[in-house]
């Protein structure tokens, strides 16, 4: 597989309009009134850090895709990057299949019948996740419409629900759009996208152990052929546990917390110690440099008190693994 995300910054990045529209969400059946409201600019380090977390606030325009990542001298390359994905990963497993375990099998005693089922229900479980993560419908709201910019909502809009430039309705409990998987990631299809990352990372990490143990394996026998093969398969599992490792952790915790990405790169639940308003200001009071400074400094610190959500490490990982999402009336207030 091809990393889902890539660390770094793009060579074009659109500039950051000074404002965009955001909903305000009562709770009270009201009707949403639509306001402009200033946006943060981003640090350089910021986008870099959170790169793979994208979301829409920063692209008004109904249909646009909300990142220039991946354009290189001018040619696109995201309409390629959910391919890249899926098939990356078959060749994957087609290599460790049709390699590895064969040599494992004949130079010890490891059955090749049982590697074979397992990777082969790992692989299974990791392209299920991926295409549902692909394919299915996030979580719009239910009893909305769009309304050229803006959103007339009819019963009011879920809190942590949010516009998505892919769909006519707001997404419950939305988390991001991953551009390797072209859709945006919400209340139906987190978890299968977390158990993506999760398998991801395994796979990339038992590659890394085969790898070095077939590799030596491979020169013993002096097979180059294959010897090269295992070692291209090891190049690119330590790439994908580079990548996907630091994603999951971050995952992990979000899921800890009870936070959604986008409320952790707008730092909605954080303060911040030692600025000019004194101590444990909540982060959004801060002026754009200040915040920056700040962000570059790694001074903003989780106050569970703001986030409303957060009962606790048991209780958040329960309710996100648990609770059942399917329900007609789940609006993803939790």
């Amino acid at each position: 597989m091809l990393p889902m995300y890539a660390h770094g910054l793009s060579l074009m990045q659109p500039p950051t309009p000074a404002y965009v529209r955001k909903v305000v969400c009562p709770t009270d059946g009201r009707p949403l009134p639509t306001l402009l409201t200033a946006v943060r600019p981003t640090s350089n380090t910021q986008k870099s850090c959170e790169e793979g977390l994208q979301d829409d606030d920063e692209y008004e325009e109904e249909g646009q895709d909300p990142s220039l990542e991946y354009t290189f001298w001018g040619v696109d390359f995201k309409p390629i990057l959910p391919a890249a994905l899926a098939s990356s990963t078959i060749v994957g497993a087609i290599c460790l299949m049709t390699v590895q375990i064969p040599i494992l099998s004949r130079t010890t005693l490891m059955s090749q019948a049982a590697l074979s089922a397992a990777f082969s229900v790992l692989y299974a479980v990791t392209l299920g996740c991926m295409m549902h993560c692909a394919f299915a419908d996030p979580g719009q709201v239910k009893g909305t419409r769009n309304v050229q910019l803006g959103i007339d909502v009819e019963q009011g809009m879920p809190r942590r629900a949010h516009k998505s430039w892919q769909y006519p309705r707001p997404i419950r409990r939305y988390d991001h759009y991953c551009k390797w998987l072209k859709n945006t990631i919400g209340l139906l299809n987190h978890r299968e996208f977390v158990t993506m990352l999760m398998c991801l990372t395994l796979i990339s990490f038992l590659g890394i152990m085969i790898d070095l143990w077939v590799a030596v394996l491979a020169a013993k026998i002096d097979d180059l052929q294959r010897e090269i093969i295992v070692v291209l398969h090891l190049a690119y599992s330590i790439a994908l546990l580079a990548i996907e490792g630091p994603m999951l952790r971050i995952h992990v915790g979000l899921i800890s917390r009870n936070e959604t990405a986008q409320e952790w790169k707008k730092k909605q639940n954080y303060v911040a110690h030692d600025t000019s308003l004194g101590d444990d200001v909540p982060v959004e009071q801060l002026d754009d440099d200040e915040y920056n400074s700040l962000f570059d400094q790694d001074a903003f610190v989780y106050d569970r008190t703001m986030n409303p959500f957060d009962m606790g490490i048991l209780s958040n990982c329960w309710n996100f693994w648990c609770m059942p999402r399917w329900p007609a009336d789940e609006n993803g207030e939790w």
